[in-house]
Order: structure tokens, then C-alpha cells, then sequence
């Protein structure tokens, strides 16, 4: 028994000194030189807010992509010279449509707004197929304009309104419908906002391989009969929609983990290099949306776990995304993970880092730190550094479908955002959230240095981890994990 005891005493000792000797390497690879240098290039005022689709956002992603290359750290098939293609799309809304129903009428933006599809004119049936779910999609739509409920059965989530639709307008192409008609319901969100997004404004969106119609429609009482008898006749017409491509990139980098058996699995480690651009200058004021909080700050929390990662591989496999287009919708990472560049099945934590700012100095806030198995690592790793790690302050933010994390969760990859320390959606942190002021003078780089150094420090200990990281019991996204990794 005593030498069992000792023998535990020797293995923890030498635990503790791996612990401190990683935690001194970080201290002295992560440097404020660099993390100042990446921050400063990136939310520059030459960069001009790098939106998505403008020439800035090319020069930030080659910046990052010439980091990867200086670190000599490997490309991926599917993304030649670190750039993965991203097929979005600019889209000026149709300037006028109807979509009749038996005998009723509904008109453009008063009733309905497109999401989706080019100038069309279509009539014959139309059919009314419940939430849109794989099994109420039939081959019984062939030919046949589909309306269903928005959303998904049960939820309530207004993110899940606007995210279900383009995989139930998938699986109406592919049942050969013509169309897709989502009533809008149960959910307290303004029409005029939705119509002035949707309806007014040139918007971008990710290229589409279906050209089929998709509006959303306000519920209307008037349909109950047609959703009672479930089929009807009519007609819907489109006209007006200018559609043109964006050429967008995704930049990719991979570290190949040193375990013969860990290195199958891999740790996506991310951030979004987009923002919002340059508004109309007034009264002089500054126009430039610089976007340091939002999102420099991650960009280089990722940058300096690659420098760091180059130099000390660890057992499981890594790979470094920058997404473009979040600010958009999501729309780099919607695209990764439908084109993924390792198999999402090999995937086992997106370690996601954005965020709006921060107003608590001695946290990390970490969307979703509750719900997978990483919380231990990912709270002692913060610990390490001085800080200590929270989960979300505001649930009714829904944060966690808000940045580019909840993309890889759908597909049930267990996924977190590890952004900056709030407490609360306040003035402070209103201040420079998506303002001008989000410049690179207003960081506060003592508390970034413990942040960047607890980010890379969680991921070493995730990345190392003998145990595979998972959803906790109970989580809503533990079935679709389940059913990915075949558990």
C-alpha cells in the first residue's frame, strides 16, 4: 500500500512539474510585442474595418495566411496556400413579388420576404408539411411549392428560425419541390426589422447550389384552413432579384498532433477576421470600424496558440481557422462546416474565440463553458493565468448561436467561444461594441496578455488530454454528437 501511495505521490509531482514548465514556456512565447504587432496591423485604420468582400479583408487574410507560413505550419488539401474558397454572394432584394394561396393574396415585404432564389414565376399546388423535419419532406412535394412552420418543433430560439431553413430548403430540392414558404411563429421579433434586413437592403449570404424560391411569411390566421386541409392551389412571383459573387477565404493551417493514436483526432481552434467596415462620415467624426475587440482580439488569441503550437506540438492534431463572413451571418464557418477540410467525424472540440469586448477584467467569459467536458481544462488554464472562467452572464443573448462556434455544435462537434470578461451587456462595453472607438489605443494589454496565455495554456491541456472531450449529459446537442461520432 505504501508504495502505491508513493508511487501516486511521484506521478502527481511530476504532473505538477510538466504543469509549471508549460505554464513558464507560454509565459515566455507569448509575447506583448507580438500580440501588439498582430493587433495593431489588424485593426488599423488602413485596414478599414476589413469587411467581407472588400480589398482589406483580402490583406488581413494574407497577413494571417504569411503568420502560418512564417511558423511553417502545414497546408490542407482543399486549402491551397492556407486559403480555403468561401462561394458567397451579394444579393439586392426582389422589387416586387405575390404569392397567392387558393384565394388569397399576399404581397412582398407587407406579407412576405425572400431569402432565397432568383426571379420566378411558378403555379400548381402547393402543400403544407408541418415543420419541414427530414420525415415530413417527402417525395409526395415533387413539383409542388412547400410551405412549413419556421424554426424547429418545440424551440423557441429566434436563431434556430433563421438557421433551419436552409437544410429544410435542402430537402425540398431534393424531394423535387419548387419552393419553400416558412410562417413565422412564436416568436417576438419585430416584422419591420425583419423586412428592413431581408426585404431593403442588399445583403450577403452564402452562394447557393438551388435557386429554388425561399420566402418567410408572417403567420397568418388566414391560412388555418390551408394548413388544415394541408394542400391548395396557387401561384408566387418574383421579380427584381441582382445577384452578383463575392470571392471570399477561409484561412487554414494544420499542426499534426505527436500521439500515434491521438493524432487521429483534431481540435479546431478559431476566430473570425472579418468586421463591419466604414460607415458615411458625420460631422466629421471617425467612420472606421476598426474592430479591435471584435474581432483582432481573437484573431490573435489564435495567432499566438500557432506560434506557440509550432514550436511545441502536442498529442492531438490541430488546426488553425480564421473564418470570414461571421459578421455577416456566420457565413465562413457555415461553409466550413458543410465543406469541412478534415472530417468532422475526427473533430473533437471547435475552441472558438470572440467576443464584444470586455467590462470584468478578472474573467474570461466562456459561452457554452458548461456544456461540454472541457470546463475542468478550461477553468484551470484561466486559473493558471489569473483569471477565472465563467459561463455565459446573459442567456438571453443567445451568444452561443452568435458566433461562429454554433456551427460546428449543429453538426454535434462539442464547441465553446472563450471571449473577454463580462458581466453585463452595459454602457462600458456598449461603448465599443461595433462603435469607431474599437481601436487598438483603448486595449488594455495586461489583462489581453493573461487572456491570450490562459487561451493557449486551455488548449494545451484540451490538445493533451488523454480523454476525449464531449457534451455533457443532458446538452441539446448531445444526440447529433452522438449520432457524428457513432457513440
Amino acid at each position: 500500500m505504501k508504495k502505491y501511495l508513493l508511487a501516486l505521490l511521484c506521478l502527481a509531482a511530476l504532473a505538477s512539474q510538466a504543469q509549471k514548465k508549460t505554464i513558464a514556456a507560454i509565459e515566455k512565447q507569448v509575447s506583448r510585442p507580438e500580440a501588439e504587432a498582430i493587433l495593431t496591423f489588424l485593426s488599423a485604420d488602413e485596414m478599414r474595418g476589413r469587411n467581407t468582400g472588400s480589398p482589406e479583408i483580402d490583406i488581413a487574410a494574407n497577413y494571417i495566411a504569411s503568420r502560418f507560413r512564417q511558423w511553417q505550419l502545414s497546408t490542407v488539401a482543399g486549402a491551397e496556400n492556407y486559403f480555403q474558397p468561401v462561394q458567397l454572394s451579394q444579393v439586392k432584394p426582389p422589387s416586387a413579388g405575390t404569392l397567392q394561396i387558393d384565394q388569397l393574396t399576399f404581397a412582398f415585404k407587407e406579407h412576405f420576404i425572400a431569402l432565397n432564389g432568383n426571379d420566378t414565376q411558378l403555379g400548381g399546388e402547393i402543400v403544407f408539411a408541418g415543420y419541414g423535419a427530414p420525415e415530413e419532406i417527402t417525395p409526395a412535394v415533387k413539383g409542388k411549392i412547400v410551405v412549413v412552420y419556421a424554426g424547429i418543433r418545440g424551440s423557441t430560439n429566434p436563431m434556430e428560425f433563421y438557421t433551419a431553413g436552409p437544410d429544410k430548403l435542402k430537402r425540398v430540392a431534393a424531394a423535387g419541390g419548387l419552393g419553400l414558404v416558412e410562417l413565422l411563429t412564436n416568436i417576438n421579433f419585430p416584422w419591420s426589422a425583419l423586412v428592413n434586413y431581408f426585404g431593403s437592403q442588399e445583403r450577403f449570404g452564402i452562394q447557393s447550389s438551388s435557386e429554388l424560391p425561399h420566402l418567410l411569411m408572417k403567420d397568418q390566421e388566414s391560412l388555418a384552413a390551408f394548413r388544415e386541409k394541408g394542400s391548395g392551389q396557387g401561384s408566387l412571383t418574383i421579380q427584381g432579384v441582382i445577384a452578383k459573387t463575392i470571392p471570399a477565404r477561409n484561412v487554414a493551417a494544420r499542426i499534426q498532433g505527436t500521439d500515434p493514436v491521438l493524432r487521429n483526432e483534431t481540435i479546431v481552434i478559431s476566430a473570425h477576421y472579418d468586421h463591419v467596415g466604414v460607415s458615411k462620415p458625420r460631422n466629421g467624426q471617425d467612420s472606421i470600424f476598426n474592430g479591435a475587440r471584435d474581432n483582432a482580439i481573437g484573431v490573435t488569441a489564435m495567432l499566438s496558440a500557432a506560434h506557440y503550437f509550432s514550436l511545441n506540438p502536442p498529442k492531438r492534431s490541430l488546426l488553425f481557422l480564421a473564418f470570414t463572413g461571421e459578421e455577416k451571418g456566420l457565413l465562413g464557418s457555415a461553409w466550413y462546416a458543410d465543406h469541412p477540410l478534415i472530417p468532422l467525424e475526427q473533430t473533437v472540440f471547435n475552441f472558438d474565440c470572440d467576443g464584444a469586448g470586455y467590462n470584468d477584467k478578472s474573467l474570461t467569459t466562456v459561452i457554452g463553458l458548461e456544456r461540454t467536458s472541457a470546463e475542468t481544462d478550461i477553468a484551470s488554464a484561466c486559473k493558471a493565468f489569473g483569471l477565472t472562467a465563467t459561463k455565459d452572464p446573459v442567456p438571453e443573448q443567445n451568444l452561443y448561436e452568435r458566433s461562429d462556434n454554433y456551427n460546428f455544435a449543429r453538426k454535434g462537434v462539442p464547441a465553446i467561444d472563450f471571449a473577454p470578461g463580462i458581466k453585463a451587456f452595459d454602457e462600458e462595453l456598449m461603448k465599443y461594441y461595433h462603435q469607431p472607438a474599437d481601436e487598438v489605443a483603448s486595449l488594455d494589454f495586461d489583462y489581453l496578455m493573461k487572456y491570450f496565455k490562459a487561451f493557449v495554456y486551455a488548449n494545451h491541456l484540451l490538445a493533451n488530454n488523454p480523454k476525449t472531450p464531449f457534451w455533457n449529459a443532458g446538452d441539446k446537442f448531445e444526440p447529433v454528437g452522438k449520432a457524428l461520432y457513432k457513440k
